[in-house]
């Protein structure tokens, strides 16, 4: 037995309101489930509140990751450390009480200086003094004046114009005094304006491993 079906074929305008209809499913899927499953990306809220985010989320870390240089620098202390550890057992023998910190020593090449400066600044002029260091070198220093100044301790590093790091500023200072460790090799010093009216007196001296200290 046959039976012949007569159906009329769809029209050219219903063919396009389906393929219209299937598009914008398709686009309402791809907004609410797969972007929010495969790449987090969650723009409508829905993903989320069906969970779907969490999918396209990336392992979870426990807490922050320490940056590689601060990784490369507690390896090296270890190792300063350890090398220390052998030499106190081969010198001394074994001590429980005994702690180690290697990284408090910084081994100059140079040999240790005494430098003194003095110079003469006129009402609202200013003067730098600086000395050469190696990266880590340290120095003790002291300076004063006969009036208030406006001082920045500062650093520069070889070859480079107009750029410096500061460590220390104020704007009316008569005297200071402490440790220094150079954080890079290159110059390093002071620069003092005098704001006042009188002329003032600064004398500087530094006691360390500085390769000079001048006037530039």
């Amino acid at each position: 037995m046959s039976v012949t079906l007569n159906q009329p074929l769809p029209s050219t305008a219903r063919l396009l309101r389906a393929t219209a209809i299937a598009a914008a499913v398709a686009g309402v899927l791809l907004v609410t489930a797969v972007l929010p499953a495969e790449y987090g990306l969650d723009p409508t809220g829905i993903g989320r509140a069906l969970g779907l985010t969490r999918l396209g989320a990336g392992p979870e870390i426990s807490g922050p990751a320490a940056p590689a240089p601060a990784q490369v620098s507690a390896g090296a202390a270890a190792q300063a450390n350890a090398l220390l550890a052998e030499k106190a057992r081969a010198a001394f023998g074994e001590n429980p009480a005994q702690s180690l910190d290697a990284a408090a020593v910084s081994p100059a090449a140079g040999e240790l200086r005494r430098d003194t400066f003095s110079l003469s600044l006129a009402p609202g002029k200013g003067a730098e003094v600086k000395a050469h260091l190696t990266q880590g070198a340290g120095l003790v220093y002291r300076w004063s004046a006969t009036g208030d100044v406006a001082v920045d301790m500062h650093g520069e590093r070889p070859d480079v114009k107009d750029a410096w790091t500061s460590y220390s500023i104020e704007s009316a200072q008569r005297q200071a005094e402490g440790t220094f460790v150079a954080p890079f090799d290159g110059t390093h010093g002071w620069y003092w304006q005098n704001r006042g009216e009188q002329p003032v007196e600064v004398e500087v001296e530094v006691v360390g491993f500085q390769a000079d200290l001048y006037r530039p």
